[in-house]
């Protein structure tokens, strides 16, 4: 090995670890490291073990499969233009097997912390929006001010999660305890005075998660106990969150007056999910191809809901993948997350309980949106499934703490 190839080898965890912390705070930044690191792992050689450790990755050859149907499906695709586009946004899914091949066992705890800090950091400029020391742009409802609650609220529930895993599984000091247990409350107090449906929704999920991962073996009479305290629980910061409060109330609102014809977030969203499934009654098989969907839709849309946009995106990763590609795409997509909970549930270590709630983190949240394609959870996904996923056992393997 030259001494570049050293050197880039030498580079590449701590890029992680900035590329971590750069994820939430800055797309432009995160797509820099990106790059960086795609430069670092060509230039540390080892070729031939990296691609024979991707291709002995379960994960991996899911995701490589799942991108590879989005290359096959511009068979079909008559907009090959926007076929084209589509192909390029899933080059976030593609740093998943380079990522793979860069993370190191003993910096685990360096991306999670690193994460979890940039979330720390916007957690506090979304509480000074909330008191007024930021001024939000004119019009602007959102307290996620210089990003966007799509995002930022998926991945707070995320971090709180990571947390609230490090405090119940992990033997820490008190002091450490207690930071934990502060750092919990203040992010999930911020998840409440920000919009994010879809965070919050995953939210509740990720407890009810970390509830059976804690109490199934310990106490299932605790379990019961929790499972129906978290009702009340959230019927609590309905009560307690202004935000929250007129978040669910808007949109239970906006459901029951779709007939109006009014065009509302929740109007578009049903009318978008109605509008693909008529799509798929003639596509099931085999989807539109890559790039048709919004030209296939826009058709269906004129005829059932004129007054209503047109879209490129269900604003659901399944009906998405279902529409390009029919039951292969389902399947494809899938895949992946079933063999991330085949290895979730077969390796044991510190990092298993986190392991088994991200591809659930993941299954919910594409309900809500098709997250897979877009930019900060594409990312998100590959560099958690990194160091999740990866087989140490090669080497020293990950050790119980």
């Amino acid at each position: 090995m030259n001494l570049l190839s050293q050197k880039a080898n030498a580079a590449a965890s701590p890029l992680l670890v900035l590329f971590a912390f750069a994820l939430p705070l800055s797309t432009s930044a995160a797509s820099i490291l990106a790059i960086l690191l795609v430069l670092v792992w060509i230039a540390g050689g080892n070729r031939k073990e990296k691609f024979k450790e991707i291709l002995h990755n379960p994960v991996a050859i899911a995701v490589l499969l799942y991108l590879l149907l989005h290359l096959i499906g511009l068979l079909w695709t008559e907009d090959l233009d926007w076929g084209l586009q589509i192909l390029k946004k899933q080059w976030k899914l593609l740093l998943f097997p380079v990522f793979l091949t860069l993370v190191q066992k003993n910096h685990t705890k360096y991306y999670l912390a690193a994460f979890v800090t940039a979330i720390f950091i916007l957690a506090c400029k979304a509480y000074l929006v909330w008191i007024g020391l930021i001024a939000l742009p004119p019009g602007s409802i959102f307290t996620t001010e210089g990003t966007t609650h799509v995002t930022y609220n998926s991945m707070l529930a995320l971090a709180i999660y990571t947390i609230l895993q490090s405090l119940l599984f992990r033997q820490n000091r008190p002091v450490v305890k207690g930071i934990h247990i502060v750092l919990i409350l203040f992010l999930s107090c911020n998840m409440f005075i920000t919009v994010g449906r879809t965070g919050q929704a995953v939210f509740f999920v990720l407890l009810a998660v970390a509830l059976f991962q804690f109490f199934y073996s310990r106490s299932k009479k605790m379990l019961i106990t929790g499972l129906i305290l978290l009702p009340l629980l959230v019927a609590a910061i309905f009560q307690l969150s202004p935000t929250f409060r007129n978040r669910i109330n808007t949109t239970v609102t906006e459901i029951q007056n779709t007939a109006s014809g009014k065009i509302t977030s929740m109007a578009c969203r049903l009318s978008f999910c109605q509008n693909t499934f008529l799509l798929l009654e003639d596509n099931w098989l085999i989807g539109t191809g890559t790039g048709d969907f919004p030209r296939e839709y826009a058709k269906i849309n004129q005829i059932h809901s004129p007054n209503m946009p047109n879209t490129d995106n269900p604003h659901n990763q399944y009906l998405l993948v279902i529409s390009q590609f029919g039951i292969f795409g389902l399947a494809s997509l899938l895949a992946i997350f079933i063999s991330q909970l085949f290895a979730a549930f077969t390796t044991k270590d510190f990092l298993t309980p986190l392991r088994q709630a991200f591809p659930i983190f993941f299954l919910v949240i594409m309900v809500g949106e098709s997250y897979l394609q877009v930019y900060q959870t594409g990312f998100l996904f590959s560099l958690f499934s990194s160091f999740l996923f990866k087989d140490f056992s090669n080497s020293e393997g990950l050790q119980a703490e």
